[in-house]
């Protein structure tokens, strides 16, 4: 009788056990889609330096390009990286393809569709303003348009990227994320002061790279518990 209690006690322990267990696993799953696709828009289309008026509003693409006209960059007095504005957006854009079909996931089919879909207007955003042959293949903008192709391709092909392990894919997650956030920060902080001349009043980053930020970190912190607190087996998905 005791035995069988004892037994039936277990059990019940280890249901619940397995019930939190998924529970954390759904919960993270869609805050790890949802930190992407807000990471995404943040990087390509809400403001990061914001003002009342739109005309004065820079997104992040819009940033990387008016920096060139700086006249501290211009005269080489201040040397910056501009693509590394660009590190979330290119952050989302290769994470949502390789992470929407991921049997580690548990997400319906629709949520998938949608962070594979999320990847055209990013990959849009990515490139030159100006869509021409020319300008697209120009040096400056050569990477930017190449890495535009491989992720459309990635968002088509996705399908075929199921089995890929999730945990080595949230530690690449944690490691550009990581980059993403500190090297903007480092990039904006060279521009600072000029981007304050311009607009002559001070300039800090606005809600837009906050939302950004804050974007990557909910990402980041959803896959670790997906990928490692819930340890989950690959092939259980």
């Amino acid at each position: 009788m005791w035995t069988l209690a004892t037994n039936f006690s277990d059990e019940k322990t280890q249901t619940n056990i397995r019930e939190a267990r998924n529970l954390k696993r759904l919960v993270g799953s869609w805050l790890l889609a949802l930190g992407l696709l807000v990471t995404g828009a943040g990087g390509a289309f809400l403001p990061w330096i914001w003002r009342v008026g739109v005309a004065l509003q820079l997104t992040a693409p819009g940033l990387a390009e008016i920096v060139k006209f700086l006249p501290e960059i211009r005269s080489g007095a201040i040397e910056i990286e501009r693509l590394y504005l660009l590190l979330p957006l290119f952050l989302a854009m290769f994470a949502l393809p390789l992470f929407a079909p991921n049997q580690g996931l548990c997400l319906p089919v629709w949520a998938r569709w949608i962070m594979r879909l999320a990847v055209i207007p990013l990959a849009l955003a990515a490139l030159s303003p100006v869509w021409t042959p020319e300008v697209l293949r120009a040096p400056e903008f050569r990477l930017q348009t190449i890495l535009a192709i491989l992720v459309l391709g990635l968002a088509v092909f996705a399908g075929q990227l199921r089995t890929l392990p999730l945990k080595p894919l949230v530690i690449g997650l944690m490691a550009g994320g990581v980059t993403g956030i500190v090297l903007p920060i480092w990039q904006f902080s060279l521009i600072q002061a000029s981007m304050t001349d311009v607009y002559r009043e001070p300039v800090s980053l606005g809600w837009g790279w906050w939302l950004t930020a804050t974007g990557i970190v909910t990402s980041i912190v959803a896959g670790v518990v997906v990928a490692f607190i819930t340890n989950i087996p690959e092939n259980e998905a």
